[in-house]
């Protein structure tokens, strides 16, 4: 017992840096297994292709979205750059609706007019943005987007080998769970991956179906670079009253644009989406496989994120389900001939 701890740490010690593409890998295998099941079926001769396939369809579906955002960010950067060259030189105009506005508008105004419109005001606010720093952010972007690139690659690698030898290690660690834990191991597997798969795919199919219908709102109102908006939308919907800070962000600048009525109308639309999606579709997709209650389901949500990045979004839910699955089972009826004692006060 002592060797096999021994060299279960040393083999964590060696695979820490690839414990995140590996744990990506693992979710997104137990939530495309059914899928590659079916595939399987039809083509069962051709099973380390349909792997290699659905590996490849899986790094591309976030490939493709992050290569796209990169270019449009590429693409804003400059035209805020040249935004802010344009604002140096000739200020920024006060929007017609600030003063009008109850209590602080007529405050707002004078120090929209002081700091704001006159350009020597704005040349130095500005100050600290150059074409250096511009530079080394760009840089350092691009660099993110390569480290993403290589952990997508690791994932697909890792998935496409996990989907292939998927049989075999389902079947070797039932056995394991079961001679540890007994037939509980079995059913608590069986469950566990229910509930990865379920949180998965209720995250992600929600998020995408709220982020397209909060697109749609950003195109109807008018909302620059909508498609681009409604990616970042999708992205943020992942995260916890991330979608809000986009669609919040962009009613205010459809406000800022002097288009109050857009967007005062885009903000509601997207919260009535948002409360809809959060509060009813996803706790009904996502507890098809574990009734979670929503404190668990905050905290696995909160927790994961803050402990482990946006991979916590699905590891934390799923921690709570199987801490609810060891509890409901301790809660079950003992044996026959044993006696559960008496709490003594």
């Amino acid at each position: 017992m002592g060797l096999t701890v021994v060299i279960l740490i040393a083999a964590f010690w060696v695979a820490f840096p690839f414990l995140k593409p590996v744990a990506w890998a693992v979710i997104l295998t137990v939530a495309e297994w059914p899928l590659y099941r079916r595939a399987l079926d039809r083509r069962p001769n051709r099973r380390g292709t349909i792997a290699v396939g659905f590996a490849l369809g899986t790094a591309l579906f976030f490939l493709v979205p992050l290569s796209i955002g990169a270019a449009a960010l590429v693409e804003e950067s400059q035209a805020g750059l040249d935004w802010l060259k344009h604002i140096g030189q000739s200020g920024m105009a006060m929007p017609p609706w600030l003063p009008d506005l109850p209590l602080i508008g007529g405050r707002a105004s004078r120090y929209w007019q002081a700091h704001l419109a006159r350009a020597q005001s704005v040349d130095d606010l500005l100050a600290i943005v150059s074409t250096g720093s511009v530079l080394t952010w760009t840089q350092a972007i691009g660099m993110e987007i390569v480290r993403k690139s290589a952990t997508v690659a690791i994932t697909a690698i890792s998935l496409a080998s996990l989907l292939w030898h998927g049989e075999v290690l389902v079947r070797e660690g039932r056995q394991i769970a079961i001679r540890i834990f007994g037939t509980f191991g079995g059913d608590f597997l069986t469950k566990l991956a229910g509930a990865v798969r379920a949180t998965v795919t209720g995250t992600i199919l929600v998020s995408f179906c709220e982020g397209a219908l909060i697109g749609v709102g950003y195109a109807i109102a008018g909302v620059p670079q909508p498609i681009l908006f409604a990616a970042f939308t999708i992205a943020l919907a992942l995260i916890p009253f991330g979608a809000w800070a986009a669609f919040g962000l962009a009613s205010l600048i459809l406000i800022a644009g002097g288009n109050a009525p857009q967007g005062v109308a885009l903000f509601l639309f997207g919260a009535m989406v948002m409360t809809i999606g959060d509060n009813v579709i996803q706790p009904t997709v996502v507890g098809r496989a574990v009734k979670l209650p929503f404190l668990l389901a905050m905290i696995g949500a909160f927790g994961g994120l803050a402990a482990m990045g946006l991979i916590g979004l699905f590891i934390g839910p799923v921690v709570m389900a199987a801490l609810l699955l060891v509890w409901q089972h301790w809660l079950l009826p003992a044996p026959s001939g044993q006696s559960i004692p008496n709490a003594q006060a």
